[in-house]
Formats: structure tokens, C-alpha cells, sequence
């Protein structure tokens, strides 16, 4: 997010300071009417609690470090070691280790003594909570991305008619305004759906898809370790279902795992 926010100011900055024109693309109405309209309607549409689930999630994308699958399994496989040694006690001392709240909250119940059951349910309704944010995150920012295009196209309509109304009066110090407004709300419009918030969108739909996948691995692990399986176990389980997923999606080949601390013998 912080790369594509840095991207639009480096492209904006290189037109407009580049060519030293930078007054000519500044016209407050027409940011008004494409901006503001933009965000009547959708306050009108969405709720409070939606538009903050729209900031939870943008916020998660821009701050959150995703942990690769290897990462995931070295780290269940660490957990699974302590616990078969030394029991709740040995994991409770590991959760200020656990960076991931999801994996953490997992850790928590086993400690607590949760059944599989109860613990596999628990998760997935976080699961399910995770994916209904973000679901309506995405729903706004598309809609936002119709709408800037939209009222940039009534406010070009309405500096149409105010040119149009002053053609008869011939009043040259009007037309100007008129016409910066016909013409500034459409690239506005064009501009900040095109270039911001559809990338965003498509962004946000990206980061879902990799946490999705990283949340059904922590389920599953966090479940084995509840099992009281051992560390080679959970190891291997959990890469097979790795490699079972980038079989029935194989756009990026996963690499081959490394010795992981659950492979070799504990110190």
C-alpha cells in the first residue's frame, strides 16, 4: 500500500512539477464534487462499523508481515517439540514468541486444555469473521472506484452547461473556470479511481487470498499440536497440504523445504 501511495506522488509530482504547470491541475470544485460526492454516497450506503472495517483491513495490509509457509511449519514444528517435552507448561512460555494473534489465540486454547473440537471451531468462525472484513472492505473500494469515474463525469456535465450558459454573455474571465471544471472533474475522477483505488482493491483481494492460505495451515497445525502429534508429523502433514494446494492452483511454485528445527534432534 505504501508503495503504490509513493508510486501515484512520484508519477503526479513528475507531470505536473516536471513541466511546471502544477496551478493548472489544482481546481477545488472539481475535487469537491469528485471527492465529495464520492464519499456522500458511499457514507450513505455503508455504515460506520463497514467504513471501519474498510480502515481495519487497510491497515492490516499496510502493516502486517506475511509469514511464508516454511516460516509457518518451522515455527508449529518448534511449538509441537516444546509441547511433547514439556507439556503446557513448556508452550505457555513460547507465546510471547508467537507474532501471528491467529496462531497466537490457536496456542492459547491448546495451553488452556481445549478439545480439537472446540479449538477447530473457534478458529474457523475467526476465519469466517476475517473473511466477511474483508469481503465488505473490497465491496467499498470497488464501489468507490465506480463512483469517482461517475460524479467526475457530473461534474463534467456540470461545467458543460455553465460554459454553455456563458457562450451567449461571451464573458471571457468566466469561461475559464468553466471549462477547468468540465475538464479537471473527469481526470480526477479517472485518475484516483484507475490509479488508487482498483489497484488497492485488487490489492486487498491479493493479501486475502495469501492469508487465507496461511490461516487454513495455522488451523490445521495448531489442531495436530492439540492432537499431541510430533513435530515430524506436523511437519509433514502440513506440507503435504501445501503442496495439495499449489497442485489445484499452480500459479507459483513453492520451493522445496529445508531442514527445519523439527528435523533435527532437539538440543
Amino acid at each position: 500500500m505504501v508503495r503504490l501511495i509513493v508510486t501515484v506522488i512520484l508519477s503526479a509530482g513528475g507531470l505536473i512539477i516536471g513541466r511546471e504547470i502544477w496551478p493548472e491541475f489544482i481546481n477545488l470544485p472539481s475535487l469537491c464534487i469528485t471527492v465529495g460526492g464520492t464519499l456522500a454516497v458511499t457514507l450513505f450506503t455503508f455504515s460506520w462499523t463497514r467504513i471501519r472495517e474498510l480502515g481495519s483491513a487497510l491497515y492490516e495490509l499496510s502493516t502486517y508481515k506475511q509469514q511464508t509457509p516454511e516460516a509457518l511449519i518451522a515455527e508449529l514444528a518448534r511449538l509441537a517439540q516444546r509441547y511433547n517435552k514439556d507439556g503446557p507448561r513448556g508452550l505457555e512460555g513460547q507465546e510471547h514468541t508467537i507474532t501471528d494473534p491467529f496462531l497466537g489465540h490457536g496456542v492459547k486454547m491448546v495451553v488452556d486444555l481445549h478439545k480439537e473440537a472446540d479449538i477447530r471451531t473457534s478458529l474457523e468462525q475467526e476465519i469466517l469473521s476475517f473473511f466477511r472484513r474483508y469481503e465488505t472492505a473490497m465491496q467499498i473500494l470497488s464501489i468507490v472506484g465506480r463512483l469517482l469515474p461517475a460524479f467526475g463525469f457530473i461534474g463534467t456535465l456540470i461545467g458543460l452547461v455553465l460554459l454553455l450558459r456563458q457562450l451567449s454573455h461571451l464573458d471571457p474571465q468566466t469561461l475559464p473556470a468553466a471549462f477547468s471544471l468540465a475538464v479537471l472533474t473527469t481526470l480526477y475522477g479517472a485518475l484516483l479511481a484507475n490509479v488508487l483505488v482498483l489497484p488497492l482493491a485488487a490489492k486487498l483481494q491479493s493479501f486475502e487470498q495469501e492469508r487465507e492460505a496461511q490461516l487454513r495451515l495455522a488451523l490445521e497445525g495448531v489442531v495436530l499440536l492439540a492432537h499431541g502429534e510430533s513435530a515430524i508429523a506436523i511437519e509433514r502433514r502440513l506440507w503435504d497440504l501445501v503442496f495439495a494446494t499449489e497442485s489445484e492452483q499452480p500459479q507459483e511454485k513453492m520451493p522445496a523445504p529445508k531442514p527445519s528445527f523439527a528435523l533435527r534432534s532437539p538440543a
